[in-house]
């Protein structure tokens, strides 16, 4: 299987064994990631079932951290700071979620604080239609604002990072082989919101908590069914790594599927 996929997803086959061994329901065994005391970073990407998992941890770990939306540096620093005090005075499993990314788990590396991270990933043309329509919509707070800077889809889509999944979670990749290689080495945990109460219901296991449930939350209006064909190639031809690992991802989630 290894080879097959290294040569599917134009990877070499060790480090696309180490992805595997790492991120495979089928191949992680129970509580291969269970501590007495962590702090999980959880990186949300928006519009991928954020809410929904936010909630679902926060009735999980012993102590629950969210990052501020709008703050979201400064506002990490002082959770980060938060959460490594209290590991240090007790055995604590906690998690801090939120809108940040790369500078941040990078912030805690750099303390030489051991780094576990996690993630949801979604279908990028979803999430990305998924994306304008919310922003667009009178419930975000600044749509209006919005809406003024991005007229149109194409022009949003064009504002946007390139691979904007995984720049968010691990920077920035000259190869498949440093996605991979970059979510081994930092991430513990990569769900997709596609298959999410299996991803939870994995997460659980791999890391030895509690049962985690699924909450059914909004993650935005369903793209029109009628997407024009140019949209939807302008966003996978800017999201090319984002899609090739989701495909990754959901192959990986299927193989625990039932024969």
């Amino acid at each position: 299987m290894i080879d097959r996929l290294a040569l599917e997803f134009g990877a070499s086959a060790p480090v696309m064994s180490a992805f595997v061994k790492r991120f495979s329901p089928a191949m992680v065994s129970t509580n291969q990631f269970q501590a007495s005391s962590d702090t999980m970073l959880f990186v949300h990407i928006p519009k991928t079932a954020g809410m929904s998992v936010g909630k679902a941890l926060q009735q999980t770990f012993d102590q629950f951290y969210g990052v501020e939306w709008n703050n979201a540096g400064a506002s990490f620093r002082k959770l980060a700071r938060r959460a490594a005090y209290m590991q240090s005075r007790t055995n604590v499993r906690q998690v801090i979620i939120g809108h940040y990314g790369w500078a941040e788990i990078q912030f805690w590396r750099n303390q030489e604080l051991p780094v576990k991270s996690g993630t949801i990933l979604r279908d990028p043309v979803q999430r990305m239609i998924s994306n304008f329509n919310y922003n667009s919509s009178e419930a975000h707070p600044a749509h209006k604002d919005f809406i003024r800077r991005n007229p149109t889809i194409e022009g949003y889509i064009e504002n946007t990072d390139l691979d904007v999944q995984l720049t968010q979670a691990i920077g920035i990749v000259s190869s498949f082989d440093d996605v991979l290689r970059k979510l081994t080495a930092y991430y513990s945990f990569i769900g997709v919101t596609e298959r999410l109460g299996q991803s939870l219901a994995y997460l659980s296991r791999s890391h030895g908590l509690p049962p985690i449930h699924e909450y059914h939350t909004n993650v935005g209006s369903k793209p029109a069914e009628e997407l024009p064909d140019s949209v939807r190639q302008l966003i996978l031809d800017r999201n090319y790594n984002d899609s090739k690992i989701h495909a990754l991802m959901m192959r990986l989630y299927a193989a625990e599927d039932p024969a």
